[in-house]
């Protein structure tokens, strides 16, 4: 073989490795919160069927206002919109459609019944693997990228002792996650609904010391305030956060995760037109 011809298939090997080393996927959240982002949503849904290259779609919760009614109807209704989209759907607890319902525990029933394993309704599926006892938190890994997804939600502690059982849940799935995959990825992703604020401060403590040990760049992404916000190093060098933007306010995000490149992270708020 010559020298040429090898360089010439190492070459194309490396181009080829970066290829599939790259993860591109995208983010919705706080959609349908009004009647009229029924229309909208399924209008995304079409658009993203037909031009997204993304490889599964997560949802950050609130598929609802705080006001609207908790009936089983909406979870249902949801549920079925999602479907429709051709990638895998993983999706995690909002306030809108738990803790801020008038029943939370019948809210809570209903978010379990319609959205559990909601990715198995994908044969293509990344096998995802869910906290015991808590199935509403799952991990997996896509092409060497560690995602987690997380109960954290916004609204009111309707209760002390769900509040702290749910942010202990949260750290500990983070923490068998990282500890059990930080040898076979070079980046993670943690995704939730909530900005973590002062009634999250036990949890937000203890997440921040876990992204250090990690020591490995990490996105969390989140929904809750509606509008786009971007903050890199937050918290931690080795940590970016990303508040995406309201449904009925822009496309779902486009993410490339990427070991190939100076930035892990890059984002396309705009991967297509906005449906009118």
């Amino acid at each position: 073989m010559t020298r040429r011809l090898y360089l010439l298939i190492l070459l194309t090997g490396l181009l080829s490795c970066g290829r599939e080393d790259t993860l591109t996927f995208s983010v919705m959240g706080d959609v349908p919160r009004q009647a009229w982002e029924d229309t909208l949503l399924q209008a995304q849904i079409l658009a993203h069927n037909q031009a997204s290259p993304s490889e599964f779609m997560l949802h950050v919760g609130d598929i609802k206002t705080g006001s609207a009614p908790c009936d089983e109807q909406v979870y249902a209704k949801v549920a079925g919109y999602l479907k429709a989209l051709k990638v895998p759907v993983f999706i995690v607890p909002g306030d809108n459609e738990w803790n801020d319902c008038p029943d939370p525990q019948q809210a809570w029933s209903y978010w379990h019944q319609y959205f559990d394993d909601f990715e198995k309704n994908w044969d293509q599926a990344p096998a995802a693997n869910h906290q015991e006892g808590h199935p509403e938190n799952m991990a997996w890994i896509s092409k060497n990228v560690l995602m987690i997804g997380i109960n954290l939600v916004g609204g009111r502690v309707y209760n002390e002792n769900v509040w702290q059982e749910m942010m202990t849940a949260d750290i500990n799935w983070i923490s068998e996650q990282f500890h059990a995959h930080a040898k076979k990825v070079y980046a993670a992703v943690v995704f939730a609904q909530a900005n973590p604020k002062a009634k999250h401060h036990w949890f937000l403590e203890r997440f921040i010391s876990q992204v250090k040990s990690f020591a490995r760049p990490v996105l969390y992404l989140h929904g809750d305030g509606h509008r786009w916000l971007y903050d890199k190093n937050w918290q931690a060098v080795n940590l970016t956060r990303i508040q995406v933007d309201q449904g009925a306010l822009a496309v779902p995000l486009e993410i490339q995760v990427s070991s190939q490149t100076d930035s892990t992270f890059a984002f396309n708020r705009k991967p297509f037109p906005m449906p009118q």
